[in-house]
């Protein structure tokens, strides 16, 4: 009885582990990419709600780190 119970509760997991494998990755993941640069923060912050249409709500607008005084949008998708 035991070894049955032990066989059936294999079974039921591989079956769950081969629909997890299945299923889309892209779906509950999202990778960042740098849309464009600006030299404000407002003209950056301005392009990003004026592209939510495209990409969603959700951006953020960094500081270029190798150059002083321009900006990234970046984007998800």
């Amino acid at each position: 009885m035991v070894k049955r119970l032990g066989l059936a509760f294999a079974t039921v997991a591989a079956s769950f582990g081969l629909v997890l494998s299945t299923a889309p990755t892209s779906s509950a993941t999202f990778v960042w990419y740098v849309h464009s640069h600006h030299s404000t923060s407002a003209s950056c912050h301005a392009t990003g709600q004026a592209g939510a249409p495209n990409w969603g709500v959700i951006y953020r607008c960094d500081p270029f780190p190798y150059k002083p005084g321009v900006w990234e949008l970046w984007v998800r998708r």
